[in-house]
């Protein structure tokens, strides 16, 4: 141990006395705290005379070749790289419940650890006047997952996580998760802690479950053996922001060296946090506004009961609007002739509802998009030749329905005839 930490754990202090005052300016602390289950909150603070950012370092795995150091502090040297900076490295609670652990990626039965790591820097933060905005958390692989779901409950905050686990169930390392399983939760399976807080093992379930994407960097290379699964992640975060209240700036920087499952050069990741830190963002409505353009279906209109009106429109790009009014389960029926080969996105199937409740729209296959004004949307399988389509939709019976449209997507001018829309009672929700 270095005596620069050494010192520091020394002069231990506690979250409740840290303040901005001359005694916590440019200085090294670790400072402490507690979980609503009783274990220790620690980090090793490097506190700057006038700190304009924090950045909070996660930890990763320590090595299986020797006894787990508790408490561990990743990367603490890094903080000489950022003169104007509060940063803090944390140690990992659970190493205080399993100190055999090599690694627990924050999981446990009786606390969400990292909403309370959350917490603990939010009062920090609040202490030190600094702003959540100004907040940078960094880890790699399982300090990466840390920092991904620890800005999920500290907003404005950004994550930079470098080769991140992204799923705990899908790490390959079996021996790790069994070792999870025997030391950290007693035996239960994470497929019971999956089932019951799905937001505790997973990003994804986290942020659906924090209803917030936060702004976000994820660091990664083609030799790492989760690199897929870092560009699938973002697509699936791409694909969730209309569900969600407020939505980040997402990025990927795919570095050229080839380093595997490891973190980038030291100069090289402090020049990159510093970087990235100082990027601008926006936090952004995810889901879209019920605004009162959404209670009316748009024009044109077609008429249901006119077949020879539908017989001389073909579809066009533009998506063309049918009102029709009811609540709940409908069925959308017509014949279409497609004169080109099957496709699966033949034909957009767009919906009004009066008051827009996205996670019932996106249980009922829907999702959202701006471009031209289609609103919630599916695609439609499209056979060739001449067929007759059933799609039924089932929302919900408080769900009230003001119409809906039909543009065509992968086809050339499919013709519509004989559109029947007939509301029925759920049967299931």
């Amino acid at each position: 141990m270095s005596s620069v930490l050494d010192f520091a754990l020394k002069g231990r202090r506690p979250l409740s006395e840290v303040s901005r005052s001359a005694e916590f300016s440019a200085t090294n602390r670790v400072i402490t705290g507690m979980t609503s289950d009783g274990l220790p909150v620690e980090a090793f603070v490097k506190f700057a005379e006038a700190p304009k950012h924090l950045l909070c370092l996660l930890p990763s795995a320590q090595p299986r070749s020797v006894a787990p150091q508790i408490p561990f502090f990743p990367r603490w040297s890094w903080a000489s790289g950022f003169d104007e900076w509060d940063v803090v490295s944390l140690s990992d609670p659970m190493l205080h419940a399993a100190p055999e652990l090599h690694a627990s990626w924050f999981v446990s039965t009786t606390t969400d650890i990292t909403k309370e790591l959350a917490a603990f820097l939010k009062e920090l933060c609040v202490r030190r006047e600094i702003p959540a905005d100004m907040v940078t958390l960094y880890g790699s692989s399982m300090g990466g997952y840390g920092a991904l779901m620890i800005a999920a409950s500290l907003p404005g905050s950004r994550a930079i996580a470098e080769v991140p686990q992204l799923d705990l169930l899908e790490y390959p390392d079996a021996q790790a998760l069994t070792d999870v399983e025997r030391l950290a939760l007693g035996g239960t399976p994470l497929k019971e802690i999956e089932s019951q807080f799905p937001e505790r093992v997973n990003v994804l379930a986290r942020f659906r479950h924090s209803d917030y994407i936060p702004p976000l960097s994820i660091i990664t290379n083609r030799a790492d053996g989760a690199h897929s699964e870092a560009l699938e992640f973002l697509k699936a975060v791409n694909s969730m922001a209309p569900t969600v209240s407020s939505v980040g700036h997402t990025s990927l920087h795919q570095t050229p060296r080839p380093e595997g499952h490891a973190v980038q050069p030291t100069p090289f990741m402090i020049q990159t946090l510093k970087t990235l830190a100082e990027l601008p963002y926006d936090i952004s409505d995810g889901r879209p506004p019920a605004v009162e353009e959404a209670l009316a279906v748009p024009t044109p209109i077609w008429d249901l009961n006119d077949a020879a009106e539908w017989e001389k429109q073909p579809l066009a790009e533009a998506v063309t609007w049918v009102g029709s009014s009811g609540h709940g389960a409908v069925d959308v029926e017509f014949e279409v002739f497609n004169g080109g080969a099957e496709s699966e996105k033949g034909i957009v199937l767009c919906l009004v509802p009066a008051d827009p409740d996205s996670e019932a729209m996106n249980r009922a296959g829907f999702r959202f998009s701006p471009f031209r004004g289609i609103g919630y949307f599916k695609y439609l399988r499209v056979p060739s030749g001449r067929s007759s389509l059933r799609e039924s939709v089932i929302v919900d019976k408080k769900c009230e329905i003001k119409g809906f449209g039909l543009a065509t997507w992968e086809l050339d001018a499919p013709e519509i005839t004989e559109l029947t829309i007939s509301y029925r009672e759920p049967q299931t929700l």
